[in-house]
């Protein structure tokens, strides 16, 4: 981007990628709700219907935009100067994109680039039934919960220290899977500690926001590294909301904000190729972005956001419904 574009929105871009991060531990909180009761007392039977609700959310979408990708990739090949796609647009990796499971063998970020996410997160589902049933015998109560969380951050910390990284959105090929596995069983523990003892969250709410405060604070205001803080940050945060009525919450509750969260999948799944299509068609790299072309694209991320939402995320989930339904 360049300079035209407003500092504070270079600055709230360029950390964009955390956002991810809070996905995936609310993912696992949010989860951890929806489908402990049912796989923590009807295991092994409700572990198919965990699977086949989980497909229905992710990837009537992702196989849509993968379309999308596919025009690209033609448009590239044939209506081109060059008449050639970008390298790592190959066979292969469509194929692993197809099948969700391109980011298990740490290949390139490639195609629809954020299906990176779903696709470690699609690995984690095969493995978040047997973690809520085996929540069931956790012993320590809420010591023992405390504990998981905080070690599940040192852990993910300790690798991404040992594998010499800058930054949590480093490496995303090979570091997937450890980002997404350790945050989602972040996610996870808070959720189980507020299913089981919400009342210790509730008389600890603001010694929870006092942390949130402070390791943001501390982020700002230091060289810390990214995965040092965020994971816990986004712990504390997700823990503090989950048991406060406050005005983030009424915020947050507000019909525009509802409704921006009901797209937010539409929104993330498409936005890349936006930023694709603005590139090939205006520029020839990401530093001539100036602020016209960033605001157009904003506008054209949301309209194609709705439309995505209502013509194919909704219906495909009512669809598989139904199919579950009827089974």
């Amino acid at each position: 981007m360049n300079d035209s574009v407003p500092t504070p929105l270079r600055h709230f871009i360029a950390h964009g990628y955390l956002a991810v991060d809070l996905f995936f531990l609310l993912s696992g909180f949010v989860i951890f709700l929806s489908y402990h009761a049912s796989l923590s007392t009807n295991f092994p039977h409700s572990v198919g219907k965990f699977y086949w609700n989980r497909f229905s959310r992710i990837y009537p979408l992702h196989f849509v935009m993968l379309g999308g990708y596919l025009m690209l990739f033609a448009a590239f090949t044939y209506l081109s100067t060059s008449h050639a796609a970008p390298e790592n647009y190959t066979w292969p990796a469509f194929i692993q994109s197809i099948f969700l499971v391109h980011m298990w063998f740490g290949s390139d970020l490639t195609w629809n680039v954020p299906s990176w996410s779903i696709s470690s997160e699609w690995f984690v589902y095969l493995f978040f039934p047997l973690m809520a049933f085996s929540l069931r015998k956790l012993r320590g109560g809420i010591a023992a919960h405390l504990l998981s969380i905080v070690a599940a951050a040192v852990v993910l910390h300790v690798i991404y220290a040992m594998s010499g990284l800058h930054s949590i959105g480093a490496d995303i090929p090979h570091m997937a899977l450890v980002r997404t596995m350790f945050e989602f069983l972040m996610g996870v523990f808070v959720g189980s500690l507020y299913v089981n003892h919400r009342d210790f969250l509730e008389r600890y709410a603001t010694v929870a926001l006092a942390g949130f405060v402070a390791s943001c604070v501390l982020y700002a205001l230091t060289s810390t590294p990214d995965y040092a803080l965020i994971p816990i940050t986004f712990a504390l945060l997700i823990a503090y909301l989950s048991v406060t009525t406050s005005w983030i919450t009424a915020a947050l509750s507000t019909p525009v904000l509802v409704y921006l969260g009901e797209i937010s999948y539409s929104t993330y799944m498409v936005h890349y190729l936006v930023y694709d299509l603005l590139k090939a068609a205006f520029m020839s790299n990401a530093q001539q972005i100036n602020q016209v072309y960033l605001w157009l694209s904003f506008v054209v991320v949301f309209i194609l956001s709705v439309a995505l939402h209502h013509v194919v995320d909704m219906p495909s989930q009512k669809y598989f419904r139904r199919r579950l339904s009827t089974r």
